[in-house]
């Protein structure tokens, strides 16, 4: 079984985190940072849709963009639901184009950035700066690692309607001449008392914070406008927590 072929499962995994703060944040360095007023937002590799809800509260316009079926048809099914309108699309981060549509915000969460290579971002900052606007702000959560030489593994257990799913993550690295590791996601299902086991690998590049830095001002469609620790606008970036990164596009 593949975790991103099975968005219940999936959905439950991932729902440790707080929706209403992180889209609080995203609003702080809107005003912060932004050189665009915003009401269209775009999030990359938008597997289940989390914000979906807390966007259309706010009266924002959400579009996502994700690779697998599975996602699109359950977000869409979810949205259906709950009356919101939602814009989603099939394609790969590295190479996609929505025509003629504009975005005032771009976001990718939980390191989802599939670039196994500097080229292949490079052609992922190609793609968002298309679709964004001139002064949009482009976030990553994730994607940098701040604590890549320590102990990365991390465990998690979350019950939810009778399903109950024990989570394992664990890097992998495969290459340390081109940077790049696996992303394992184990995960021990008790749904309703069924067992079940999912394993989910995924290989990624990974980069260092000075690195990230320089690539960003190498490919020139961005600046940086700073990083910070777990979604609050006051913290900078450490090696603990969660970071994110804030781009402008040019």
């Amino acid at each position: 079984m593949d975790l991103y072929k099975t968005p219940k499962y999936y959905e439950i995994v991932f729902s440790f985190r707080n929706i209403f703060h992180e889209v609080n944040f995203f609003e702080s360095a809107i005003k912060k940072f932004s050189k665009t007023k915003v009401k269209k937002v775009f999030e990359l590799a938008s597997g289940n849709s989390p914000y979906l809800e807390e966007w259309h509260k706010r009266k924002y316009k959400y579009y996502g963009l994700d690779l697998n079926s599975e996602m699109i048809d359950f977000v869409n099914k979810k949205a259906k639901e709950k009356n919101i309108k939602v814009n989603l699309f099939q394609g790969n981060m590295n190479n996609f184009s929505l025509k003629n549509l504009k975005v005032d915000l771009a976001y990718v969460l939980l390191g989802s950035l599939y670039a196994k290579s500097n080229e292949e971002f490079f052609k992922h900052l190609d793609c968002v700066s298309r679709v964004l606007k001139k002064g949009g702000l482009y976030i990553l959560d994730g994607v940098v690692w701040f604590n890549l030489l320590n102990n990365n593994k991390q465990s998690w257990t979350i019950s939810k309607d009778g399903i109950k799913i024990k989570t394992i993550f664990y890097a992998e690295i495969i290459n340390p001449i081109k940077q790049t590791f696996k992303e394992n996601i184990v995960l021990d299902i008790d749904d309703h008392q069924t067992k079940k086991k999912i394993h989910s690998s995924e290989l990624h590049k990974f980069f260092f914070p000075q690195e990230f830095l320089s690539l960003v001002k190498c490919h020139n469609k961005f600046e940086f406008m700073g990083w910070f620790n777990d979604f609050n606008i006051s913290n900078s970036a450490s090696s603990e927590g969660r970071q994110v990164i804030v781009l402008r596009k040019k």
